[in-house]
């Protein structure tokens, strides 16, 4: 099997995937450099203290291009540590977030007609529940709309490959969108309240932790969650915020693989083969021997980034009926 192949369905999963691991290491990069230019300059101010703050800046970004003027009194001498972490802690938390409302809304663009997408979009942030006159809301009203029209193809051979992913938590994503709502609003509160909490930040932190005491708790690794105080600054723990990027992982693979059944799904997977032929027909023209047109609708499938199916003849035979090959 080629190793090319996505554990996801829709290009917006991939992307976002791919982002989120680029987002971690682009982070953790900028902390180890902080950090250590933090130590550097209290370590050097410690032995010379007579030295001007501006001789000391000089010291450490002479040959660099100035980056836009750094108060090294306030960033290293006056500012403690645990400020620069709830910094990339709230970094983390942003990022998070809007690449989840990001990837909600492509996917449901791309699945869903406009005058229930965006609504959509929406819905795949909250956990299940009911509006005020007794409705389904939340995120089973997306799923319930995509299982309304469903591809026998996708749902015979790519859904069982989907949802076997180790990140899938469907059993448990009704708790998952729960943390979720709560780091969302704490990330609404840093915008519209300086950060202050709400009665809301306290009631869903009340609700999180009593999730995460479930035995066995749906979380792999628990949340330590400092307890908020009402009209106080909410308190962000680093690896907190961490673990929110890697819920954000899990919702988007569980979400992505829910989601494929729909029967747009299966037009999305024949305008990505068909991208792939257009800009080199020779993929049409399959050898004679049976092994290695395999070989080759593996190829494709790979090239175009789709996932393994269940059954490789069948889908053959699909894009066969297509006029894919």
């Amino acid at each position: 099997m080629p190793s090319s192949k996505p554990a996801f369905f829709f290009s917006a999963t991939q992307s976002v995937d791919n982002r989120l691991g680029d987002l971690f290491s682009f982070i953790w990069a900028s902390y180890a450099g902080l950090r250590e230019l933090w130590w550097q300059v209290r370590g050097f101010s410690k032995e010379f203290p007579a030295m001007h703050i501006k001789d000391v800046e000089k010291k450490f970004l002479s040959g660099l291009p100035q980056p836009g003027g750094i108060d090294f009194r306030q960033m290293f001498l006056d500012r403690e540590w645990s400020r620069h972490e709830a910094e990339f802690s709230k970094w983390l938390l942003f990022e998070a977030c809007t690449l989840y409302e990001g990837w909600a809304e492509k996917v449901c663009a791309d699945v869903f007609p406009s005058k229930s997408a965006k609504s959509n979009a929406k819905q795949l942030q909250f956990p299940s529940g009911t509006t005020k006159t007794g409705k389904p809301d939340g995120y089973p009203v997306p799923i319930a709309e995509a299982n309304s029209a469903t591809s026998a193809l996708m749902v015979a051979e790519f859904f069982p490959t989907l949802k076997a992913s180790k990140l899938n938590c469907w059993p448990t994503v009704n708790d998952h969108l729960s943390a979720y709502r709560f780091f969302k609003e704490c990330r609404n509160c840093f915008i519209h309240s300086d950060g202050l909490a709400t009665q809301e930040i306290l009631d869903l932190h009340t609700k999180v932790m009593a999730i995460q005491g479930k035995t066995p708790s749906p979380f792999k690794h628990p949340f330590s969650l400092p307890k908020p105080i009402l009209n106080q600054r909410i308190a962000l723990d680093l690896r907190d915020c961490s673990l929110l990027a890697t819920l954000v992982r899990k919702l988007i693979c569980t979400f992505d693989a829910a989601l494929s059944v729909a029967s747009k799904s299966e037009t999305i997977l024949e305008q990505r083969l068909r991208f792939l032929i257009s800009n080199n027909p020779k993929w049409t023209n399959l050898p004679g021997d049976g092994a290695k047109q395999s070989q080759r609708i593996h190829r494709m499938l790979g090239a175009s980034r789709i996932p393994e199916p269940t059954n490789l003849g069948s889908v053959m035979a699909w894009m066969q009926t297509k006029r894919l090959i």
